[in-house]
């Protein structure tokens, strides 16, 4: 049964929610403004950066890049995620250790090393078998493409964090339903594409949202191949400008700018999902 607050819930009136906003602006409020006048005998800049259209307009376009990228990954995150959390709930012992061994190996990785490992190691191997075996050109651009490497490298390290949600959502669901089931003559998949995973896919949602937002941070990490993300783009500017806070403090507020609404909406998702 749903809770009172996830029935009643009404974004005009939700009062936790416009106090944390206001709390939030208050405290971004007051770290901006001592950033903004602790550094004494610092010469502001800000015309030099975000008053030319150019510069502006172009950090602000890595915005649909970051976007693009972190929802690119995310679609390959379930998909990886699925396939990887149900291999870790079977019971053939082969598919269970390969998904235990991939998750524990994300995991345990920096996505930083994940990335030059994809970029700088696989990108040749790959490249160098599709030569051997004479793939179109077509097909060797795609291979060395720094925007489907930067995808598929976020896509499978999100993955084995979401593998872990899919597990722990099928785990939640009782027992019982299983056995009852079971009793009535339905096979283990019928189980589990009628009976468990439609409750599941419920506990999924909000914490999925969430890997979205981890997602979107992480995607700054993809500057270092040169993907003209958000944080590869300032990065830019701000070797054309030399002006660091006043490319790096409005970079901050870009990210919050995604990263808010999307946490606001994982945190609402979550009231009125809950059983």
């Amino acid at each position: 049964m749903r809770s009172t607050a996830s029935r009643t819930w009404n974004w005009a009136t939700d009062t936790d929610f416009w106090r944390r906003s206001a709390l939030t602006v208050a405290v971004l409020g007051g770290l901006v403004a001592f950033l903004l006048l602790a550094p004494r005998g610092y010469d502001w800049k800000w015309t030099a950066v975000w008053r030319d259209g150019n510069y502006a307009s172009y950090i602000i376009g890595g915005m649909w890049v970051t976007f693009y990228v972190s929802m690119g990954a995310l679609v390959i995150a379930i998909f990886v995620g699925i396939a990887a959390g149900l291999a870790r709930l079977s019971k053939n012992w082969v598919w269970n250790q390969l998904a235990t061994i991939y998750v524990e190996l994300v995991r345990g990785t920096p996505l930083l090393v994940q990335i030059y490992v994809a970029w700088f190691c696989v990108t040749i191997a790959v490249r160098d078998t599709l030569e051997a075996a004479g793939a179109s050109a077509g097909l060797l651009d795609i291979s060395q493409d720094k925007i489907f490497w930067g995808i598929l490298t976020l896509g499978v390290f999100a993955g084995a964090y979401v593998a872990e949600i899919v597990r722990a959502a099928l785990l939640s669901i009782d027992k019982g339903q299983t056995e009852a089931a079971l009793s009535q003559g339905m096979t283990r998949k019928q189980v589990l594409r009628f009976v468990l995973f439609p409750q599941a896919l419920r506990r999924m949602i909000p914490p999925l949202t969430g890997q979205l937002v981890s997602l979107v941070k992480d995607s700054s990490l993809l500057s270092v191949i040169a993907i003209l993300e958000l944080t590869k783009r300032a990065s830019e500017v701000r070797g054309a400008t030399h002006n660091t806070f006043e490319v790096f403090l409005p970079l901050a507020a870009l990210y919050l700018a995604i990263c808010f609404p999307l946490s606001w909406v994982a945190r609402r998702l979550e009231l009125r999902l809950a059983d």
